[in-house]
């Protein structure tokens, strides 16, 4: 039976919360030699030489998965949280990016990954605060050394207009003056963006398989039709990741035997109002409609049965955790950690 290791951290201002997730596979495969010459061969698996010591910037065995949280607030951003994005690293090398939120470019900056193995972003929808920094990643990291193109997948929506395909055309049409400035001064290689756009109404569809990894998508509830929620299989791992949701029957049926499941959890409604200063009418739309509510998120939880819960999309203050985390424990008392 494969043996588990989870620790949830908090590495600062610059990275945010670390989720790691560690179990058994097969040997790290010889490293590409797409990689730009003049900077030295690095591992995606080894630890590296930091300025700063972060939680779980160890070395990653051949048979672990890690998460590192990179953004897991809300659409106003904030130096303490970026918006939502889950760095999912494997010890096969690979290494996936879930949702891009508003911020977390930074944050996956300080992790000093090079940038060539940070090329597979996979959204869950198009809301800022899940694909707002698409474009930093894109262009800042071509710029620091990227050197193949950036892979984006995401869904489509209920008319092409509302789909990904539609929104990464026309980012990359007005990055136009950017992208002109810039090639001729450094490696053209890494100013290409190849995008996938899978339908989203697809129930628990393969979107990606390749090396042993099989990613799947499920549709989600959330605003407009056009969302969808994640799950990454390897090596007998399972990591599931909402995006953004109400709870529904998808996530109930594909989201279960996950080890480590990261699922939406939203700051209570009155607390939308005394916090956020919503009227009581839209923190009730927003924060019970929209979004899912700490105990719906241990609704959700109890149901499914995770190795480890773990609940993001809030702003983590010492105003705030104490009663998301009592909400979440009124429905669920199973493994939790809050990001």
């Amino acid at each position: 039976m494969n043996k588990i290791f989870m620790k949830l951290g908090i590495s600062g201002v610059a990275t945010g919360a670390v989720v790691g997730l560690c179990l058994a596979v097969a040997e790290v495969p010889v490293l590409s030699t797409a990689y730009a010459e003049e900077v030295p061969e690095v591992s995606p698996v080894k630890a590296r030489p930091r300025e700063t010591y972060y939680p779980n910037s160890e070395d990653l065995g051949n048979d672990e998965m890690r998460v590192v949280a990179c953004g897991t607030g809300m659409p106003t951003t904030r130096a303490a949280q970026a918006a939502a994005c889950f760095l999912v690293e494997l010890g096969n090398g690979d290494k996936f990016l879930f949702d891009i939120g508003a911020g977390s470019a930074e944050r996956i900056s300080s992790l000093q990954i090079p940038y060539d193995y940070l090329d597979k972003v996979f959204i869950g929808h198009l809301h800022t605060d899940h694909f707002g920094d698409l474009m930093n990643l894109w262009v800042g990291g071509a710029l620091m050394g990227r050197t193949v193109p950036l892979r984006v997948w995401g869904p489509s929506g209920a008319v092409p207009e509302l789909g990904t395909a539609y929104a990464l055309d026309h980012l990359q049409k007005a990055l136009t003056w950017d992208i002109a400035g810039r090639v001729g001064n450094t490696d053209p290689r890494g100013y290409f963006m190849e995008v996938t756009e899978f339908d989203y109404k697809g129930e628990n569809q393969v979107v990606y398989e390749e090396n042993g990894v099989t990613i799947r998508s499920f549709p989600a509830i959330h605003a407009l039709d056009g969302s969808v929620s994640f799950s990454l299989e390897w090596n007998g791992l399972k990591f599931v990741f909402s995006s953004d949701t109400y709870p529904n029957k998808w996530f109930d049926k594909y989201a279960k035997n996950a080890d480590l499941l990261v699922h939406e959890c939203f700051i209570a409604a009155p607390d939308l109002v005394k916090k956020m200063r919503f009227s009581p009418e839209s923190a009730l739309q927003v924060g019970l409609q929209v979004h899912t509510a700490p105990e719906a998120f241990g609704k959700v939880m109890s149901a499914v049965k995770p190795r480890m819960a773990v609940a993001y999309h809030f702003f983590k203050d010492w105003d705030t955790t104490a009663s998301v985390h009592d909400r979440i424990r009124k429905t669920y008392d199973g493994p939790l950690s809050l990001a």
